[in-house]
């Protein structure tokens, strides 16, 4: 039959606060003999050396997480650099187109001021509002009417020359016909020689040709017409158009001119009205300003 061994009846075990008082004596020992001495510093650079890979082991996710923690702060605040960068361009670049707008208008205006007028005509400023929808029309609407002086015939031009002439007026509006059109006619001369042609509108591409052309006329291409004045419409000396080609007679006794209007009657925006002031006893023209 199996004995079993029987602990002793009277064991003497420390209690808990003798341990913790010999735990501290020997603290306060240790702590005494390598305050006084330097018994203990192979020891401690021997504990040292050993737990330094893992103390290197342990520090380890600790940088990781930093270093995560680093990029991902860094990346946003590139992200939010990158966004205040990206809507300041757009600013920039808004502010620069409509910077050079401004100087290209600036330039146009000071282009039509420039323009030479003659003296017994007044010019009105007035700017394009509408464009004729019917593309065969050759209209455009500006916003000058029966309340500021505009009446039906008057020319009107732009910084590089005629555009046209105003052909209904309203009480705020006037509807201008480009010399583009079908039914205008313009008389011009050569500025190389004074040959008087008549100009017309309705050929193809917005462009002009001069009629009833005499195949002997000293016509070439790159002559610049401007207006007779005969008509008593339009002044005389404004820029109309430059010679394109001549086209020798086909089916009729008179050649054909070909020529491109000079002015803007696609892109232009500020025009001159042009007013013809009466004149007084003496010739000379009433008082007038733009």
């Amino acid at each position: 039959m199996a004995t079993h061994a029987q602990a002793p009846m009277f064991v003497r075990v420390l209690g808990l606060p003798w341990r913790v008082a010999l735990c501290a004596l020997l603290c306060l020992t240790l702590m005494a003999i390598d305050a006084r001495t330097q018994l203990l510093d192979h020891l401690r650079a021997g504990f040292t050396t050993l737990l330094h890979p893992l103390q290197v082991q342990l520090k380890r996710p600790f940088l990781y997480l930093g270093e995560a923690f680093d990029f991902f702060q860094v990346h946003a605040r590139l992200l939010q650099e990158n966004r205040q960068l990206r809507a300041q361009r757009e600013q920039l670049s808004a502010a620069l187109l409509q910077h050079e707008a401004l100087q290209a208008e600036n330039a146009r205006l000071r282009a039509l001021l420039a323009l030479a007028i003659p003296a017994d005509y007044r010019r009105i400023a007035a700017e394009l509002v509408q464009i004729e929808r019917n593309p065969f029309a050759h209209k455009v609407v500006i916003d000058r009417g029966s309340l500021q002086g505009i009446s039906p015939g008057w020319p009107v031009v732009d910084a590089q020359g005629l555009v046209g002439q105003v052909t209904r007026v309203y009480p705020l509006s006037s509807e201008v016909s480009l010399i583009t059109a079908a039914e205008q006619e313009v008389p011009v001369q050569v500025v190389r020689n004074g040959l008087r042609l008549l100009l017309a509108g309705g050929a193809p591409d917005r462009l002009l040709e001069v009629r009833f052309l005499d195949k002997h006329a000293d016509l070439q291409p790159g002559d610049l017409l401007v207006t007779s004045g005969l008509d008593g419409l339009y002044p005389p000396g404004l820029p109309v158009a430059r010679v394109l080609s001549v086209e020798p007679p086909r089916h009729s006794p008179f050649a054909r001119a070909v020529c491109a209007p000079l002015a803007e009657v696609d892109q232009g925006r500020h025009l001159f009205v042009l007013q013809r002031m009466p004149t007084s006893g003496g010739g000379r023209p009433a008082a007038g300003g733009v």
